[in-house]
């Protein structure tokens, strides 16, 4: 029996569970196909398809070693590897919410995220908190486990927006405003501080968000590319970079701007060598650097 394409979820059961309509809404919006295997029969219900009988394949089974509990959890990635398996007392109640839970998680995910390893993930989250809390109601309570590090709770105010952040204490700037607030803007290149495409201005002065821990930035302003314009009016720097033509691929632009910005609010440049020499911390692979140089000085010179 071939196995579905791309991830999907197996599920070893004595008796298979009811596919109502329910289920079957749940399992559709998540996007991922379930094969449900019992001893004696077997169902493949795709992301859009209606179920499908297929005959059971003992090899799975013992692949598996499944059989031992109501119900066998298997998750499969698109090239078959398992990455999670779980066995439960129960079967319908535990899968149909891990499937619940798996949607809600991509459907509330920041863009940006590929939907595969998002669904991988997802799945392999929800499948394993519903399959634990499922034994856990079935078995004693073990010893509670030492706690985690705790999270932090960081409060800044980003582009004249109160904001709370709950984050682990390792979090850095950069990840936190693309992935906990979707501004996208600032670009993870080097990761070391050392291109420059991540610069933005934390309390009037440019920094690299890839190496600012959020937890050392309580109360700060941080200011990134998304904050700069007000009522549809580009900042006078944006407007001197479109005029200038002071980009190529766009990548290292939001960087560039923003130390530009700052560079002019620390002081006026003298010279086009002074404005190379205080952007030098800003890479543009492309090139563009004449151009860019020029957007600057036509700022500066109206300042």
């Amino acid at each position: 029996m071939d196995l579905p394409r791309g991830p999907c979820l197996l599920a070893f059961c004595a008796t298979p569970p009811e596919f109502d309509a329910a289920f079957r809404a749940e399992l559709r919006a998540l996007g991922a196909p379930l094969l449900a295997l019992s001893p004696q029969s077997g169902v493949l219900i795709g992301a859009d398809d209606e179920p499908r009988p297929v005959r059971p394949d003992p090899r799975l089974w013992r692949a598996h070693g499944a059989g031992t509990a109501a119900l066998t959890i298997v998750l499969l990635d698109h090239r078959h590897r398992v990455r999670l398996r779980r066995d439960a007392p129960e079967a319908e109640s535990t899968l149909l919410e891990a499937i619940r839970e798996a949607r809600r998680a991509i459907a509330e995910a920041p863009r940006g995220i590929g939907r595969r390893e998002l669904l991988v993930n997802s799945l392999a989250v929800a499948l394993g908190a519903a399959v634990l809390h499922a034994c856990a109601g079935a078995k004693p309570a073990p010893t509670p486990a030492p706690a985690a590090p705790g999270l932090l709770d960081v409060t800044l105010v980003v582009n004249g927006q109160p904001r709370t952040l709950r984050v682990e204490p390792r979090v850095v700037l950069l990840d936190a405003l693309r992935e906990n607030l979707g501004l996208t803007g600032a670009k993870k290149g080097c990761d070391m501080g050392q291109c420059g495409a991540c610069t933005v201005i934390v309390d009037g002065q440019r920094v690299n968000s890839c190496l600012k821990l959020l937890a050392q930035l309580e109360g700060a302003q941080v200011t990134t590319i998304e904050g700069l314009a007000h009522d549809g009016a580009l900042h006078p720097m944006q407007q001197a970079f479109l005029d200038a033509d002071a980009f190529q691929c766009g990548y290292c632009t939001p960087g560039q701007i923003l130390s530009a910005v700052a560079l002019l609010e620390e002081r006026r440049p003298a010279s086009e060598d002074e404005i190379r020499e205080r952007m030098c911390g800003n890479l543009c692979r492309c090139g563009a650097y004449p151009n860019i140089v020029a957007a600057i000085r036509e700022v500066s010179g109206r300042a």
